[in-house]
């Protein structure tokens, strides 16, 4: 694995200035609330691209799922990313769970199908919120990374945070 500290140093380097409004924006405020500003870094292909949202939009920036969260659905996929995904669906389907899988297995493709491959699920923006604030409190903004993946993932995310002044 890449060393995700590296990956956010390189990413902060290289995108400063496109992140330093956001950060002027977040000085700026004189309390969190869902409107604060935050950054999803795109960085799946060149050009990188630097998207500020607030951490109510969020979930409308990156797709985000209802479903990943689900045990069995993570089973499945750290399973899909062990034997492939013929081997891994047949599994899951013919399993002891198949039925609660199979209804599950249908709403993870409605989602896939109508807003594209999920990033992250809604407890994942929700944890991300709670950091947006602490981050707030010590006068950082807090930051996403969406990367390439590890072999046989789409994708990976890192959450980090960035100093608002040493960024404007």
């Amino acid at each position: 694995m890449k060393d995700p500290t590296l990956i956010v140093r390189k990413l902060i380097t290289e995108l400063r200035d496109e992140m330093s409004d956001a950060a002027r924006e977040l000085r700026n405020r004189a309390a969190w609330d869902l409107e604060c500003p935050v950054l999803v870094i795109d960085a799946r292909e060149l050009p990188k691209r630097v998207l500020k949202t607030s951490v109510r939009g969020l979930t409308g920036t990156i797709t985000t799922s209802n479903v990943i969260d689900n045990p069995l659905l993570r089973s499945f996929l750290a399973r899909y990313r062990e034997v492939g995904a013929e081997e891994a669906l047949d599994e899951f389907m013919n399993g002891p769970e198949a039925e609660h899988f199979s209804k599950l297995w249908d709403r993870y493709m409605e989602e896939r199908h109508g807003q594209g491959m999920a990033v992250w699920s809604y407890s994942d923006a929700a944890k991300f919120a709670l950091k947006s604030k602490q981050c707030f409190d010590a006068g950082e903004i807090a930051c996403i990374a969406i990367t390439e993946g590890e072999a046989g993932e789409a994708h990976g995310v890192l959450t980090f945070s960035v100093d608002s002044h040493w960024l404007s």
